[in-house]
């Protein structure tokens, strides 16, 4: 655990901050950490979190240190993308102790902000088809294979069982009603841009095989109008469309088919940000 002298800020934009330059995941939005609010809801982990911090004050000051403060816990997610068995999302969270507070030894009472990792990360696995269904509002599709307090088991055609916490479904649901999918991914800074054209190429090609069985996956031709549809689907607004287009058409080519052409825009649009 890393100890800082003096108190640090602690509003949430502030703490996760902290949590995410300890982490070297600086451009992240706070507003992501809401989402994973689900993964520090226990209090097992609340319990850990305090017996871990008493452990790394006592020996940074001494067994006889008396402190008192402030401890925030901060999941902090990690993007990654894979297509095997089936296009998903790999996200690993892990969870960061941020405390602000005063520590009291025989020299005196300091300020004291400490920032460290909690235990290990836990992976949570996010299918696009599963993304999809969100953005449909079409859960139903899916078997739910098994209920708790808190998690549910869903059956992905392809893969293994999916379980994912209930308040993550509900909580990215509502996201997906004011975001774009490539909106969001763009809230984790640039690891979520840099997979942004990939995940909605893939998006693209479920869409496209699911409304014409006949054309392979993401192998469907373009035009304009397409693509600036294909644009507003994702909650752009038309005239943002096709600036966007515009910007991005000298790399267009007639061989290029609608998921090659949206994996190039969103490429230009994430050197932007």
């Amino acid at each position: 655990m890393k100890f800082i002298p003096g108190k640090w800020e602690t509003d949430l934009e502030a703490v996760c901050d902290l949590a995410f330059a300890d982490a070297a995941n600086g451009n992240m939005s706070a507003d992501v950490t809401e989402l994973f609010s689900s993964f520090i809801g226990s209090d097992v982990l609340w319990d850990k979190a305090h017996s871990s911090l008493g452990a790394s004050l006592r020996k940074r000051y001494g067994n006889k240190c008396a402190w008192r403060g402030d401890l925030k816990l901060v999941p902090l997610p990690e993007l990654g993308f894979d297509t095997i068995p089936v296009p998903h999302l790999a996200i690993n969270v892990r969870v960061y102790i941020v405390w602000i507070g005063e520590v009291e030894t025989r020299k005196g009472l300091q300020a004291v902000t400490a920032v460290g990792q909690l235990g290990k990360p836990e992976t949570l696995t996010l299918p696009l088809v599963f993304i999809l269904a969100l953005l449909d509002h079409d859960l139903d599709r899916f078997r739910i294979l098994g209920r708790s307090g808190s998690h549910t088991t869903w059956g992905i055609p392809g893969t293994k069982p999916v379980r994912l916490p209930d308040d993550f479904t509900y909580q990215l649901a509502r996201v997906f009603e004011r975001k774009s999918v490539s909106m969001w991914l763009a809230d984790f800074g640039s690891q979520g841009r840099g997979i942004a054209p990939l995940v909605i190429g893939c998006l693209l090609g479920l869409i496209s095989s699911k409304a014409n069985p006949s054309l392979s996956a993401g192998r469907e031709a373009w035009d304009k109008e397409k693509v600036i549809n294909a644009l507003e689907g994702m909650a752009y607004r038309r005239a943002e469309a096709e600036a966007m287009f515009l910007r991005a058409a000298p790399r267009l080519r007639a061989e290029h088919t609608l998921e090659d052409v949206i994996r190039i825009i969103l490429q230009e649009r994430g050197k932007e940000g």
